[in-house]
């Protein structure tokens, strides 16, 4: 092989000297000459100089030819099919076995000199009509062309339900901002209708203080005009005038004394900011929810993630624990020990937590660093995401003449403050939002609040025991509440009317006090006494696996979160630390 393919390459390099035509002589080829084709046979599909034409005219009489005029109809299929990709003046006649390449003598020459192996193709093309592979290849050819077809209309489908999904979503957008202008517009008339009506309350005194000071004012004037009017000789009229004056300036001095009284009233418009902050806070109008395939739960658009959306998502995955690390959450200025007692994430991938004994709400970037934190002005007990960057937390102080109250908390610029609140006639521990709507636990009942702080109803209550209703969660669809009947040992899951449509008990479950549930629907439960994790069905029924026990680094768990960001669960409870948990 070595010295056949050394003589090839030595006439390939000659040849290579020569002339390089357009459209070379077939005839003249096959003799190892280069000469123009000033002809093209289209029943032969070959090209011919003068010489050989004439040749050819003997033997093929009835065959069409064309000449220069129309050499635009030359190239034939065949010709087409043989002509080298990146010299189309040449004819691909070679196999270089290194490359698994097709080249013409050109390529050889100049892409595949150093090759140890070139093949001629009319060697390797001898019988290949009779070959397996080759009698195979229509039906090979037109299986992948049926799957082409049926994947690109697939595609050109799916491409087409996406552009009428993108027409209503801005319809929707649109709608929703045409709401939102109608609300604001019926703000506004509200607004200035009450300032209107404020107004005229305070308008009504002020006109009548005018009214009555213009009134003996003018009395007075036309009383003295009339007096200095009258003769000397009218001593009596005089008189009658000067008394009446008397008492004119008499009334009008009381009437003075009356108004000195009164304060001057000023009247300002203070801004609600709420509406204006969440708004703000806003990033868009919605989330973008992509389904991917028939994984049937969206994922945010845009969500930046460490796990595949199959993985986040699969709601039937029983999670196990691979690897742990604990971070600090104390501060230097906290005065006590940490007790970790809730736990929310921003949209942004911020973790806000609540230290009950330092009395503190915590803010820790993606690193788990205390970024910043704000104090609160008792005992903190439970925390949730409402929106944005605002978060709501329930304090309490049980024993207390307190009043329990929930804050609400807004992180913006690496702060974190209080900017509203409300209180509740009862013990405030448990908290969670769903649907627009705050739903507050005390220790054995679970009410339903606005989130404006009106009372709408008590859902759950059972007083068997002194604590009956802990850190309680909703499933993704709002339909199930999932609620840790602490000195029951039990998991009790419920309907959103407060119906219990379950119970679970474990001897993991030794005091449970906090349930979480994931963005993709899988339910953690953490027990004080066991200090244990567990993951359970999504409906409430059975215990599937026991992430964290005792020595796993956390000492009597208060609650717990998982990120379906990092796909880590994150456990606090009455240590320093917050315990993050790597699951697979």
């Amino acid at each position: 092989m070595a010295s056949k393919h050394k003589t090839y390459l030595k006439d390939t390099v000659v040849n290579a000297s020569d002339l390089i035509y357009d459209f070379s002589c077939s005839l003249c080829k096959e003799d190892t000459l280069n000469t123009e084709a000033k002809y093209f046979c289209g029943d032969c599909s070959k090209y011919y100089c003068d010489k050989c034409l004439t040749f050819h005219a003997k033997v093929h009489k009835d065959h069409v030819v064309l000449g220069r005029k129309d050499v635009d109809k030359w190239v034939g299929q065949g010709e087409a099919l043989v002509k080298c990709d990146l010299h189309p003046q040449t004819v691909m006649e070679l196999l270089c076995e290194d490359h698994d390449e097709l080249c013409c003598q050109i390529c050889v020459t100049l892409n595949h000199r150093s090759c140890r192996s070139t093949r001629l193709i009319s060697d390797l093309a001898r019988g290949i009509h009779k070959m397996a592979v080759f009698k195979q290849l229509p039906a090979n050819v037109t299986m992948v062309t049926t799957n082409l077809t049926q994947v690109r209309d697939a595609r050109q489908k799916n491409q087409n339900s996406l552009k009428a999904s993108g027409k209503s979503m801005l319809t929707k957008v649109k709608a929703l901002r045409t709401s939102l202008n109608q609300l604001l517009d019926e703000l506004e008339k509200r607004t200035v209708k009450e300032m209107n009506s404020v107004l005229a309350d305070l308008d009504g005194p002020l006109q009548k203080d005018i009214n009555a000071c213009t009134h003996i004012h003018n009395q007075l004037k036309a009383l003295l005009d009339t007096i200095q009017a009258q003769d000397e000789d009218s001593e009596s009229t005089s008189y009658i005038g000067y008394r009446k004056c008397q008492d004119k300036m008499t009334e009008a001095n009381m009437l003075l004394q009356e108004i000195s009284t009164k304060p001057e009233v000023t009247v300002n418009f203070q801004l609600d900011t709420h509406a204006e902050q969440f708004l703000s806070d806003l990033k868009t109008l919605g989330n973008i929810l992509v389904y991917p395939g028939n994984q049937g739960q969206p994922y945010q658009s845009g969500m930046p993630t460490t796990r595949p959306v199959n993985q986040i998502f699969d709601k039937s995955k029983v999670f196990k624990l691979i690897g742990n690390k604990s971070f600090p959450a104390k501060l230097k200025t906290d005065k006590e020990n940490c007790i970790i007692a809730g736990i929310t994430e921003l949209p942004g991938g911020e973790i806000v937590l609540v230290d009950n004994t330092n009395c503190k709400a915590k803010v820790l970037d993606s690193k788990f660093k205390v970024i910043a934190h704000c104090d609160l002005p008792q005992l903190p007990q439970d925390i949730c995401h409402i929106s944005g960057q605002e978060v709501a937390v329930t304090v309490d102080c049980r024993g207390g003449n307190v009043t329990q109250k929930v804050l609400f908390l807004t992180v913006s610029a690496d702060t974190i403050k209080m900017t509203r609140m409300f209180t509740v006639d009862h013990d405030c521990f448990s908290i969670s939002h769903h649907g627009g709507q705050l739903y507050v636990g005390s220790l054995t009942a679970l009410y339903l609040y606005t989130t404006a702080g009106r009372l709408v109803k008590k859902i759950h209550e059972d007083t068997s025991k002194d604590t009956t209703v802990n850190q309680f969660a909703f499933s993704t669809d709002g339909r199930k509440i999932f609620n840790p009947a602490s000195d029951h040992n039990l998991l009790v899951t419920m309907d959103n009317q407060g119906n219990i449509l379950a119970t679970l008990q474990d001897p993991d479950f030794n005091w449970p006090c906090c349930v979480h549930v994931s963005e993709s629907g899988h339910v953690f439960v953490c027990s004080y006494d066991s200090h244990t994790v567990v993951q359970v069905d999504q409906e409430g029924r059975k215990k599937l696996a026991t992430l964290v026990r005792k020595g796993d680094g956390i000492n009597h768990p208060q609650t717990v979160w998982y990120s379906t960001r990092t796909g880590r669960l994150i456990v606090g409870g009455w240590q320093d630390d917050i315990l993050v948990v790597e699951l697979q």
